[in-house]
Protein backbone atom coordinates (compact mmCIF):
# COMPACT_ATOMS: atom_id res chain seq x y z
CA UNK A 1 0.00 0.00 0.00
CA UNK A 2 0.93 3.67 0.00
CA UNK A 3 3.81 4.68 2.37
CA UNK A 4 2.59 6.26 5.54
CA UNK A 5 -0.40 4.11 6.88
CA UNK A 6 -1.11 0.46 7.24
CA UNK A 7 -4.47 -1.78 6.40
CA UNK A 8 -6.10 -4.07 8.66
CA UNK A 9 -8.24 -6.92 7.54
CA UNK A 10 -10.57 -7.67 10.53
CA UNK A 11 -12.44 -11.25 9.55
CA UNK A 12 -9.10 -12.64 7.73
CA UNK A 13 -9.95 -16.06 7.72
CA UNK A 14 -13.21 -15.17 6.36
CA UNK A 15 -14.14 -15.67 2.85
CA UNK A 16 -13.95 -12.15 1.58
CA UNK A 17 -11.31 -11.45 4.50
CA UNK A 18 -8.46 -14.45 3.59
CA UNK A 19 -8.05 -13.17 -0.37
CA UNK A 20 -8.24 -9.41 1.14
CA UNK A 21 -5.83 -9.81 3.45
CA UNK A 22 -3.52 -11.50 0.74
CA UNK A 23 -3.71 -8.94 -1.91
CA UNK A 24 -2.84 -6.52 0.76
CA UNK A 25 0.11 -8.30 2.26
CA UNK A 26 1.34 -8.47 -1.74
CA UNK A 27 1.45 -4.35 -1.55
CA UNK A 28 2.92 -4.35 1.62
CA UNK A 29 2.06 -2.60 5.35
CA UNK A 30 -0.97 -5.10 6.42
CA UNK A 31 -1.93 -6.89 9.00
CA UNK A 32 -4.85 -9.48 9.18
CA UNK A 33 -7.12 -9.62 12.38
CA UNK A 34 -9.54 -12.93 13.43
CA UNK A 35 -11.49 -13.98 16.74
CA UNK A 36 -8.48 -16.51 17.82
CA UNK A 37 -5.54 -14.53 16.36
CA UNK A 38 -3.55 -17.73 15.33
CA UNK A 39 -1.12 -18.76 12.59
CA UNK A 40 0.27 -14.33 12.87
CA UNK A 41 -3.39 -13.19 13.15
CA UNK A 42 -3.96 -10.35 15.55
CA UNK A 43 -6.66 -11.51 17.64
CA UNK A 44 -9.71 -9.75 17.96
CA UNK A 45 -13.37 -10.67 19.13
CA UNK A 46 -16.25 -8.36 18.25
CA UNK A 47 -18.10 -9.58 21.20
CA UNK A 48 -15.12 -8.41 23.59
CA UNK A 49 -13.47 -5.32 21.49
CA UNK A 50 -12.37 -3.83 24.71
CA UNK A 51 -9.13 -6.52 24.52
CA UNK A 52 -8.00 -5.44 21.41
CA UNK A 53 -4.58 -3.58 21.48
CA UNK A 54 -5.99 -0.21 20.04
CA UNK A 55 -2.27 1.24 19.71
CA UNK A 56 -1.58 -0.89 17.33
CA UNK A 57 -3.47 1.92 14.73
CA UNK A 58 -1.87 4.65 13.74
CA UNK A 59 -3.27 8.15 12.48
CA UNK A 60 -4.62 7.40 8.50
CA UNK A 61 -4.13 3.68 8.88
CA UNK A 62 -7.33 1.89 7.16
CA UNK A 63 -9.10 -1.26 8.66
CA UNK A 64 -11.17 -3.09 6.25
CA UNK A 65 -14.48 -4.62 8.42
CA UNK A 66 -15.52 -7.52 6.85
CA UNK A 67 -16.30 -10.09 9.90
CA UNK A 68 -19.50 -10.14 11.00
CA UNK A 69 -22.86 -13.33 12.02
CA UNK A 70 -24.56 -12.92 8.40
CA UNK A 71 -26.35 -16.34 9.11
CA UNK A 72 -30.40 -15.07 8.82
CA UNK A 73 -30.80 -18.29 11.24
CA UNK A 74 -28.24 -16.77 13.90
CA UNK A 75 -29.54 -13.15 13.70
CA UNK A 76 -33.04 -14.30 13.77
CA UNK A 77 -32.87 -16.58 16.56
CA UNK A 78 -29.50 -15.20 18.82
CA UNK A 79 -30.83 -12.16 17.82
CA UNK A 80 -29.47 -10.58 21.41
CA UNK A 81 -25.88 -12.48 20.74
CA UNK A 82 -25.88 -11.50 16.95
CA UNK A 83 -26.63 -7.76 18.26
CA UNK A 84 -23.82 -7.95 20.50
CA UNK A 85 -21.31 -8.72 18.09
CA UNK A 86 -23.29 -7.29 14.80
CA UNK A 87 -23.69 -3.79 16.05
CA UNK A 88 -22.80 -3.48 19.96
CA UNK A 89 -18.89 -4.65 19.84
CA UNK A 90 -18.73 -3.77 16.16
CA UNK A 91 -19.99 -0.31 17.10
CA UNK A 92 -17.58 0.18 19.78
CA UNK A 93 -14.27 -1.17 17.96
CA UNK A 94 -15.15 1.77 15.12
CA UNK A 95 -15.11 4.02 17.68
CA UNK A 96 -12.19 2.92 19.24
CA UNK A 97 -10.68 2.94 15.47
CA UNK A 98 -11.35 6.27 14.84
CA UNK A 99 -10.41 7.88 18.25
CA UNK A 100 -6.58 6.48 17.08
CA UNK A 101 -7.33 8.71 13.66
CA UNK A 102 -7.90 5.37 12.16
CA UNK A 103 -10.00 5.18 9.11
CA UNK A 104 -12.92 2.21 9.07
CA UNK A 105 -14.29 0.69 5.65
CA UNK A 106 -17.36 -1.12 6.78
CA UNK A 107 -18.56 -4.15 4.78
CA UNK A 108 -22.68 -3.71 4.71
CA UNK A 109 -25.24 -5.42 2.96
CA UNK A 110 -27.12 -4.53 -0.10
CA UNK A 111 -30.18 -6.02 1.93
CA UNK A 112 -30.62 -2.70 3.65
CA UNK A 113 -32.54 -1.88 0.54
CA UNK A 114 -34.93 -4.57 1.48
CA UNK A 115 -37.22 -5.96 -1.54
CA UNK A 116 -36.87 -3.38 -5.30
CA UNK A 117 -37.53 -4.24 -8.59
CA UNK A 118 -36.88 -0.97 -9.28
CA UNK A 119 -32.72 -0.10 -9.99
CA UNK A 120 -31.30 1.45 -6.31
CA UNK A 121 -28.25 3.12 -6.64
CA UNK A 122 -26.19 4.68 -3.32
CA UNK A 123 -28.38 7.77 -3.20
CA UNK A 124 -31.99 5.29 -2.65
CA UNK A 125 -33.81 5.13 -0.02
CA UNK A 126 -33.23 2.00 2.11
CA UNK A 127 -36.03 -0.20 3.89
CA UNK A 128 -33.86 -2.98 5.68
CA UNK A 129 -35.38 -6.90 5.26
CA UNK A 130 -34.34 -8.47 8.69
CA UNK A 131 -32.56 -8.51 11.00
CA UNK A 132 -29.16 -8.90 9.91
CA UNK A 133 -29.97 -6.16 7.16
CA UNK A 134 -31.11 -4.36 10.34
CA UNK A 135 -28.00 -4.72 12.39
CA UNK A 136 -26.05 -3.72 9.51
CA UNK A 137 -28.33 -0.75 9.17
CA UNK A 138 -28.03 0.33 12.88
CA UNK A 139 -24.25 0.51 12.14
CA UNK A 140 -24.44 2.44 9.03
CA UNK A 141 -26.38 5.10 10.88
CA UNK A 142 -24.03 6.04 13.91
CA UNK A 143 -21.47 6.79 11.81
CA UNK A 144 -22.27 7.69 8.16
CA UNK A 145 -21.81 11.65 8.66
CA UNK A 146 -17.91 10.93 9.80
CA UNK A 147 -15.47 11.12 7.86
CA UNK A 148 -13.38 8.94 9.08
CA UNK A 149 -16.08 6.05 7.92
CA UNK A 150 -17.18 4.37 4.63
CA UNK A 151 -19.54 1.69 3.57
CA UNK A 152 -19.64 -0.81 1.15
CA UNK A 153 -22.67 -2.65 0.74
CA UNK A 154 -22.41 -5.60 -1.23
CA UNK A 155 -24.52 -7.80 -3.15
CA UNK A 156 -24.38 -11.49 -4.04
CA UNK A 157 -19.97 -12.61 -4.03
CA UNK A 158 -19.19 -14.97 -6.29
CA UNK A 159 -15.72 -17.37 -6.78
CA UNK A 160 -15.83 -20.75 -6.56
CA UNK A 161 -15.74 -21.07 -2.76
CA UNK A 162 -18.98 -19.08 -2.30
CA UNK A 163 -21.61 -21.46 -1.07
CA UNK A 164 -23.88 -21.80 -4.23
CA UNK A 165 -21.16 -22.17 -6.50
CA UNK A 166 -19.88 -24.95 -4.30
CA UNK A 167 -23.75 -26.28 -4.29
CA UNK A 168 -23.54 -26.36 -7.90
CA UNK A 169 -20.10 -28.01 -8.73
CA UNK A 170 -21.12 -30.56 -5.88
CA UNK A 171 -24.26 -31.40 -7.86
CA UNK A 172 -22.78 -31.77 -11.05
CA UNK A 173 -19.64 -33.66 -9.57
CA UNK A 174 -22.07 -36.39 -8.15
CA UNK A 175 -24.28 -36.26 -11.09
CA UNK A 176 -27.11 -34.94 -9.31
CA UNK A 177 -29.90 -32.36 -10.67
CA UNK A 178 -29.51 -29.40 -8.55
CA UNK A 179 -32.65 -27.03 -6.86
CA UNK A 180 -32.68 -23.76 -8.02
CA UNK A 181 -35.00 -21.41 -5.47
CA UNK A 182 -36.62 -18.88 -8.46
CA UNK A 183 -37.87 -16.11 -8.18
CA UNK A 184 -34.42 -14.41 -6.63
CA UNK A 185 -32.32 -12.58 -8.10
CA UNK A 186 -29.37 -10.10 -6.91
CA UNK A 187 -26.66 -8.08 -8.84
CA UNK A 188 -23.71 -10.88 -8.65
CA UNK A 189 -20.34 -9.39 -8.24
CA UNK A 190 -16.54 -11.21 -8.61
CA UNK A 191 -14.91 -11.17 -5.05
CA UNK A 192 -11.82 -9.97 -7.24
CA UNK A 193 -13.80 -7.19 -7.87
CA UNK A 194 -14.92 -7.15 -3.92
CA UNK A 195 -11.12 -7.07 -3.05
CA UNK A 196 -9.26 -5.08 -5.42
CA UNK A 197 -12.43 -2.16 -5.23
CA UNK A 198 -11.87 -2.43 -0.98
CA UNK A 199 -8.18 -1.95 -1.91
CA UNK A 200 -8.90 1.00 -3.85
CA UNK A 201 -10.72 2.47 -1.72
CA UNK A 202 -8.11 2.41 1.33
CA UNK A 203 -5.16 3.54 -1.45
CA UNK A 204 -7.35 6.59 -3.01
CA UNK A 205 -9.70 7.32 0.11
CA UNK A 206 -9.97 11.54 -0.12
CA UNK A 207 -10.88 10.92 -4.45
CA UNK A 208 -13.69 9.09 -3.36
CA UNK A 209 -16.03 11.51 -0.97
CA UNK A 210 -18.95 8.75 -1.23
CA UNK A 211 -19.89 7.69 1.58
CA UNK A 212 -21.32 4.28 1.07
CA UNK A 213 -20.88 2.78 -2.40
CA UNK A 214 -22.56 -0.39 -3.77
CA UNK A 215 -20.56 -3.04 -4.79
CA UNK A 216 -22.58 -5.36 -7.09
CA UNK A 217 -22.03 -6.38 -10.51
CA UNK A 218 -23.31 -5.23 -14.28
CA UNK A 219 -26.38 -7.14 -14.22
CA UNK A 220 -29.45 -8.26 -12.01
CA UNK A 221 -29.35 -11.98 -12.37
CA UNK A 222 -31.85 -14.95 -11.48
CA UNK A 223 -30.48 -18.16 -10.09
CA UNK A 224 -31.43 -19.81 -13.36
CA UNK A 225 -29.28 -16.96 -15.06
CA UNK A 226 -26.11 -18.09 -12.23
CA UNK A 227 -26.63 -22.17 -12.92
CA UNK A 228 -26.24 -21.20 -16.81
CA UNK A 229 -23.12 -18.87 -16.75
CA UNK A 230 -21.66 -21.68 -14.94
CA UNK A 231 -22.65 -24.05 -17.61
CA UNK A 232 -21.14 -21.96 -20.06
CA UNK A 233 -17.81 -21.27 -17.88
CA UNK A 234 -16.67 -24.85 -16.40
CA UNK A 235 -19.57 -27.16 -15.48
CA UNK A 236 -21.42 -27.88 -19.17
CA UNK A 237 -22.96 -31.66 -17.41
CA UNK A 238 -24.83 -29.01 -14.72
CA UNK A 239 -28.66 -30.11 -14.58
CA UNK A 240 -31.03 -28.05 -12.82
CA UNK A 241 -34.83 -28.05 -11.96
CA UNK A 242 -36.53 -24.98 -11.05
CA UNK A 243 -38.25 -24.78 -7.44
CA UNK A 244 -40.50 -21.76 -5.80
CA UNK A 245 -39.58 -21.42 -2.28
CA UNK A 246 -42.00 -21.25 0.73
CA UNK A 247 -42.73 -17.60 1.26
CA UNK A 248 -40.69 -18.24 4.72
CA UNK A 249 -37.10 -18.45 2.82
CA UNK A 250 -38.08 -14.56 1.65
CA UNK A 251 -38.28 -13.53 5.39
CA UNK A 252 -35.12 -12.24 5.30
CA UNK A 253 -34.00 -12.64 1.63
CA UNK A 254 -35.57 -10.13 -0.66
CA UNK A 255 -36.64 -11.79 -4.07
CA UNK A 256 -35.03 -9.12 -6.07
CA UNK A 257 -32.71 -6.33 -5.13
CA UNK A 258 -31.43 -4.60 -8.47
CA UNK A 259 -28.80 -2.52 -6.95
CA UNK A 260 -26.17 -0.51 -9.07
CA UNK A 261 -23.78 2.14 -8.85
CA UNK A 262 -22.45 4.83 -10.41
CA UNK A 263 -19.17 4.77 -8.33
CA UNK A 264 -17.89 1.39 -8.83
CA UNK A 265 -16.43 1.56 -12.22
CA UNK A 266 -14.44 4.43 -11.20
CA UNK A 267 -13.39 3.04 -8.17
CA UNK A 268 -12.09 -0.09 -10.12
CA UNK A 269 -11.04 1.97 -13.24
CA UNK A 270 -13.27 -0.38 -15.60
CA UNK A 271 -16.53 -2.04 -15.29
CA UNK A 272 -17.38 -4.62 -13.08
CA UNK A 273 -16.92 -7.94 -14.43
CA UNK A 274 -20.29 -9.77 -15.75
CA UNK A 275 -20.95 -12.73 -14.00
CA UNK A 276 -19.79 -14.92 -17.05
CA UNK A 277 -16.75 -13.23 -17.52
CA UNK A 278 -16.11 -14.12 -13.96
CA UNK A 279 -16.57 -17.62 -13.92
CA UNK A 280 -14.48 -18.28 -16.73
CA UNK A 281 -11.40 -16.63 -14.62
CA UNK A 282 -12.59 -18.84 -12.05
CA UNK A 283 -12.71 -21.99 -13.55
CA UNK A 284 -9.81 -21.49 -15.75
CA UNK A 285 -7.36 -20.66 -12.54
CA UNK A 286 -8.77 -24.12 -10.92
Amino acid sequence: MNEGYKVFVVGATGYIGKLLLNKAEARGGAFGASSIGANGLLPLRLDAPADFDYELILLGDVVLLTAALSRPDICANEHDYAWAVNVTGTSEFVTNVMARGGRVVFFSSDTVYGECGDTVDEASEINPAGEYAEMKHEVEKRFLGNPLFKSIRLSYVFSQEDKFTKYLIGCEERGEEADLFHPFYRAIIHRNDVVEGALALAERWDEFPQQVINFGGPKVLSRIDFAECLKSAGTPNLRFQVTEPEEAFFKNRPKIIAMTSPVLSNLLGRPARSLLDAAKIEFASS
